[in-house]
């Protein structure tokens, strides 16, 4: 799914998912081997024994002081027991520029573009169903997800929840409007009157966004100009 999209010029990403070997885990799957491989042997004694490690390693992995710890939620969770990772792939030749296995080491650009893209990926994954080959349900809502980011990098990860089918709806400042500009097709404008402690929402076209701007520009400007001494004539 992810070959549609790009991460970066010429390349997108490909996830993968591995199985962590703790040694306390594997060690109590060795003792729930040894327990269960002498279910039927005579030793009575040896079998109690062997069963009772095994019941206090649990009893304290489920204890409420430690249930919630690292080690407690591994031996218990096999969620816990993966990890992932994501190869960079060159789009034509499919060879392998570069493993993540997080964004640590990566530029602020790169690591936004990575997570943007795990995010997409992670909504994409969890609303398509079985025998579907794109969400069904696909609208989601971004609040604020590109406040402090690059614009380029804005783009490309809406380029990858494009890709992905994702119905994407922004909440973003009104600093964001070029970035909303490109990705949204309508827009609405959530006004507080700070007086009354009111808030309304009006649907408003580019034309009159652009308007609005405009006016912004000639008052700053008119204000800028003013404290210079100058006088600028209308129109």
């Amino acid at each position: 799914m992810l070959a549609r999209t790009e991460f970066r010029p010429g390349s997108h990403l490909k996830l993968g998912s591995k199985v962590e070997q703790y040694p306390h885990v594997q060690d109590f799957n060795r003792q729930v081997r040894t327990v269960l491989s002498q279910a039927t042997s005579d030793d009575h004694e040896a079998r109690f024994e062997r069963l009772q490690s095994v019941i206090q390693i649990l009893e304290k992995a489920i204890n409420t002081a430690t249930s919630n710890t690292l080690e407690s939620l591994r031996l218990l969770d096999p969620r816990y027991q993966m990890s992932f990772y994501a190869e960079e792939r060159d789009a034509v030749t499919q060879e392998v520029r570069d493993v993540l296995a997080s964004s640590s080491g990566k530029s602020g650009g790169e690591k936004e573009s990575f997570a943007g893209t795990i995010v997409a990926a992670s909504l994409a994954y969890v609303l398509t169903p079985d025998g579907y080959d794109k969400p069904v349900y696909c609208t989601v809502f971004l609040d604020e997800a590109f406040s402090n980011t690059a614009e380029a990098v804005s783009r490309r990860v809406l380029r990858v929840f494009k890709e992905l089918h994702i119905h994407v709806n922004l909440i973003t400042p009104y600093k964001n409007l070029n970035l909303a500009r490109e990705s949204a097709r309508s827009l609405l404008i959530a006004e507080r009157d700070q007086k009354n402690h009111e808030s309304r929402l009006c649907e408003v076209t580019w034309e009159e966004i652009d308007e609005r701007l405009e006016q912004q520009r000639q008052q700053k400007l008119g204000i800028e100009a003013r404290a210079l001494g100058v006088e600028l004539e209308n129109g």
